[in-house]
């Protein structure tokens, strides 16, 4: 899966527009329990708006990072949205999470860095979150381009134990982490995403060595039931929870 990097007034790639110069961002919206935030971005790095959950006595904490800056992604995008709805629904007396904006994104400081940037910021986040949660269990979950960050991060920091890669694109190069690494990784995927093949990404799932759930008739952004989505997802980033 080669990686390939989009900056507005590029050609179309692979099948894929070039970014428009003012992105349609989805509008904000608050989830239960939530404060707003602005997290200090690390070694200098652009502070970072957040909105966190955390409670008294949380079992587990989840990173949560939303779809590429370019074409409108935001912790506002519906997949990132629904998750953390079904969290405060479900679990919020026992699961804390971190939603955020990358750089350049609603009031989050700095500018699109390919990648580069948005791995930082989403370490800044995390490292805010294991903070507030000392000693919590960690996990981080992405969608599409955040699915890639996210995926970056959790092999990274050896303190994250679970990673859900959700609708991965073919955009980008993901790297299984070495063996001596443990992290229990999912890929979800739509057998109608326009922008992954299903074998694509079943074959990306098999080389990260990790579990791979197919969700029939679901495009790239899972229109067809975010809540779906969310339901299958909770089991995999808060098993904790799931379990009970």
């Amino acid at each position: 899966m080669a990686l390939v990097l989009v900056t507005p007034g590029m050609p179309t790639v692979d099948g894929l527009p070039p970014p428009p110069a003012a992105p349609v961002r989805s509008p904000p919206a608050a989830v239960a329990g939530e404060d707003e935030i602005q997290v200090p971005g690390l070694a200098g790095g652009p502070s970072l708006e957040a909105r966190i959950h955390v409670p008294a006595e949380p079992k587990r904490a989840v990173l949560v990072c939303h779809p590429h800056p370019l074409y409108g992604g935001s912790m506002h995008s519906p997949v990132p949205l629904a998750i953390t709805r079904l969290l405060a629904e479900v679990a919020g007396e026992h699961v804390a999470w971190a939603r955020f904006n990358f750089r350049g994104v609603g009031t989050s400081g700095g500018t699109y860095d390919a990648g580069r940037g948005e791995l930082e910021d989403a370490r800044a986040v995390l490292v805010h979150l294991a903070r507030v949660c000392p000693g919590t269990p960690l996990s981080v979950c992405g969608h599409s381009f955040g699915s890639w960050v996210g995926f970056r991060l959790a092999v990274d920091e050896t303190d994250v134990e679970r990673a859900l890669v959700i609708a991965p694109t073919a955009h980008f190069t993901f790297e299984a982490p070495p063996q001596s690494r443990k992290l229990a990784t999912t890929v979800f995927a739509g057998d109608r995403d326009e922008l992954c093949p299903v074998g694509d990404a079943r074959a990306l799932a098999t080389a990260l060595g990790a579990e791979f759930r197919v969700f029939e008739g679901f495009d790239h952004h899972f229109l067809k039931s975010r809540r779906a989505l969310a339901e299958a997802a909770l089991p995999v980033i808060a098993p904790e929870i799931a379990s009970q």
